[in-house]
């Protein structure tokens, strides 16, 4: 990746939160292995960087959603545990085996089609984990037969090695019962069949939710980045996370608008008064949404100021202090979790979550990484 960039609108990573969250959540089930959750670009914030922090730091097993986001981190030099968290293409088993990544299988007959594209020419086999369906209907197999007709398989392939077995909860950030329910009916399958090294059912609200004393791995995604699934889970956590992202610009241009004077594509936005309006290098195309205006972003010295007329694919205007000039930086997230600028705020204001919010900020916005000794650039843009 590039450690230039020509705008200067970026997302702030701070590793050392990150390095936090994940010790203050393994701290919780300190008797589990540790599944980093780094796929979607790890929630937007940099797969490969965030990977490579996270190895240096102790995480030896990663997990993704694609395969070409597991074969990605290969090429990047990492050479930890990485499990696809979907199914791939039974013809593209060969792949897997050549980057040595372990597969989601979430059916026999997906396995038994899989098994039979293997080609044996280098000798090497590939891991598998048993994708269970245990209320989210969703990926996966929940008939008791099913699942020991897929151990068998395993067992009896020369090319498969039985390593794991999991299941995902559709509910686990909500004060309900039923994640519990879930749980139970996890624990019911996996009572009845051989268990593998790895069991896991717990996502970032599960570790939180429940205590899963039946499995010995966490899957954690979002909680790692410093966010919590939901009120309820930040109500009942016993440990503080910490955010990780910021994103920060700066005012390119200004105008002064006299009354009745107007501003963006369709002048949407007409002055009321003479005001001054700020121009920011950041729009729909890097994840910005027309949506989002009236949405308040904060100059350096905390000044609350609104986003005015229709958001661009590139740019934003915002109506600012007369003081305001070009070259002043602007935040529009900042890692304060009560903040008007928090990632829940952020998110809130457009009735979504943190995690597509993270998964929207767009490829074009350089990424810098600090917290550990110095800062790192990566603009994918120029890679």
């Amino acid at each position: 990746m590039s450690e230039k960039y020509y705008r200067d609108t970026i997302v702030d990573v701070d590793l050392a939160a990150i390095g936090h969250n994940y010790k203050a959540v393994s701290g919780m089930h300190p008797d589990k292995t540790f599944i980093a959750v780094i796929k979607a670009n790890a929630y937007g914030l940099g797969s490969t960087a965030v990977a490579e922090y996270l190895s240096h730091i102790g995480v030896d097993f990663f997990a993704v959603g694609t395969l070409d986001e597991a074969v990605e981190l290969r090429m990047h030099g990492i050479r930890e545990k990485i499990l696809i968290l979907g199914p791939i293409r039974p013809e593209d088993m060969n792949k897997a085996i050549k980057h040595r990544i372990a597969v989601t299988a979430p059916s026999y007959e997906w396995l038994k089609r899989a098994e039979q594209a293997i080609e044996d020419d280098d000798g090497k086999g590939v891991w598998v984990h048993i994708k269970v369906n245990s209320g989210m209907n969703r990926l996966g197999v929940s008939n008791i037969k099913e699942v020991n007709q897929m151990i068998a398989l395993i067992e009896a392939s020369p090319y498969l090695t039985y390593e794991g077995l999991f299941s995902h909860l559709s509910s686990a950030e909500v004060d309900s019962e039923r994640p519990f329910k879930e749980y139970g009916t996890f624990k019911s399958i996996i009572s009845q069949v051989k268990k593998p090294q790895f069991v896991h059912v717990q996502n970032s609200a599960g570790a939180f939710h429940l205590e899963a004393d039946e499995c010995n791995a966490m899957r954690i995604g979002l909680s790692l980045y410093g966010y919590y699934p939901s009120d309820f889970i930040a109500g009942i956590s016993p440990v503080e996370l910490k955010p990780s992202v910021g994103l920060v610009t700066h005012v390119v241009d200004t105008h002064v608008l006299q009354e009745g004077e107007g501003v963006s594509y369709g002048l949407k936005y007409i002055a009321d008064e003479k005001v001054t309006i700020a121009t920011l290098p950041i729009g729909y195309a890097d994840g910005f949404l027309r949506s989002r205006t009236g949405y308040k972003v904060a100059l350096e010295d905390g000044t609350s100021c609104p986003v005015v007329g229709t958001v661009c694919m590139d740019y934003i205007m915002i109506r600012v202090p007369d003081h305001v000039e070009l070259g002043d930086k602007v935040h529009i997230i900042t890692p304060k979790r009560h903040s008007a600028q928090s990632m829940e705020s952020y998110s809130d204001y457009v009735d979504t979550i943190p995690y597509e919010s993270m998964c929207k900020l767009g490829r074009r916005l350089p990424r810098i990484y600090h917290g550990t000794d110095g800062s790192r650039i990566s603009n994918e843009v120029l890679k």
